[in-house]
């Protein structure tokens, strides 16, 4: 089958969404299937899985680690040097940062309350004013992977997802039931109470990834912006404010919708080309792009403006099962 030089220029691309979502979802997945078939032969060969194994940690941390892979074959340590600067947010920006802070900080307090009021069992004691903010601080490195889904699901899929559909919406949808069927094994088979609340938590993943393809674009790509409010939203459970069970999530879903609506109105009134027009993988790495949004310090190079890389930026579903085939 002949091929046009804009199917030929959606090909790398292509084959860099194949290898994250292979070492990501992939790995994860293969790992649970290799102890379910032979559990005792399995942890005599890899040992328990806890969150001190070495396997663990690079499965938790794949995200990352595909980035970083994507991101050095794609553009050589410009390109990850290009990722890194786009955590440093403009001026105009940084007001955005104790406010989502604050917003989640109150999101959290309400699922506390509203559950309480809905009589859903939470915690008898949650910690004190100041555990939590020591304890907060330690969520930043302790959570697992919280830094690795910052850097692999919203800075490389969600940007790369923008350049397949050319959609906030299906873009947030494709990254947020990504990283559920991501973090499907570690609920589906620790508990009953984990494994029935997974749906309801991909959904929470699927609506807060749909906010953050407004929020990102408007940030310019800057991840900071997923991770603050984030890093305070996992808190609520290490808070003792709520268990994390599915009457738990039909609280947070129906607190958080109405949240991510709001922002998203804010957010297109601010910047209706944003709203229109996401940013995308790997444009919004490069100077051009950078220059034009008014980076602190704007990317270097404009790899994908080579001619043998990408000459035409648009790539369409057909593109991908014509690209596989």
């Amino acid at each position: 089958m002949f091929r046009s030089k804009q199917q030929r220029a959606g090909r790398p691309y292509i084959a860099h969404m194949a290898t994250f979502l292979a070492l990501t979802v992939g790995s994860v997945w293969a790992l649970t299937l290799f102890y379910l078939a032979n559990y005792e032969f399995a942890v005599m060969t890899l040992g328990t899985l806890s969150l001190t194994n070495p396997v663990v940690i690079v499965i938790l941390n794949s995200p990352a680690i595909a980035t970083v892979v994507i991101l050095l074959s794609y553009d050589g340590p410009r390109g990850l040097l290009n990722f890194f600067l786009t955590l440093i947010p403009r001026r105009r920006d940084l007001l955005w940062l104790p406010a989502l802070a604050a917003a989640m900080l109150v999101y959290v307090l309400a699922v506390h309350f509203a559950c309480m009021a809905a009589g859903i069992p939470v915690p008898p004691e949650p910690m004190s004013p100041s555990e939590m903010f020591s304890s907060f601080l330690g969520l930043f490195f302790g959570e697992a992977g919280m830094l690795a889904i910052a850097m692999g699901w919203f800075g490389f899929f969600l940007p790369a997802m923008h350049r397949l559909t050319k959609s906030h919406l299906w873009s947030g949808v494709a990254t947020g039931l990504g990283i559920g069927l991501f973090a499907a094994p570690g609920n589906l088979f620790s508990s009953f109470d984990l494994a029935t609340a997974w749906p309801l938590y991909t959904l929470q993943l699927i609506i807060l990834s749909i906010a953050m393809s407004h929020l990102l674009t408007r940030m310019k790509g800057n991840v900071l912006f997923f991770l603050v409010p984030f890093w305070v939203s996992a808190s609520g459970s290490m808070w003792r404010m709520y268990y994390f069970t599915a009457s738990t999530q039909l609280i947070q879903i129906a607190l958080f919708t109405p949240m991510v609506v709001i922002l998203c109105t804010v957010l297109s009134r601010q910047d209706r080309k944003a709203s229109r027009e996401p940013h995308s993988f790997p444009e919004y790495l490069e100077n051009t792009y950078t220059t034009q949004t008014g980076a602190v310090i704007s990317g270097k190079g404009d790899r994908s403006l080579d001619s043998h890389v990408a000459p035409a930026p648009k790539i369409t579903l057909d593109t991908v099962l014509d690209g596989v085939s």
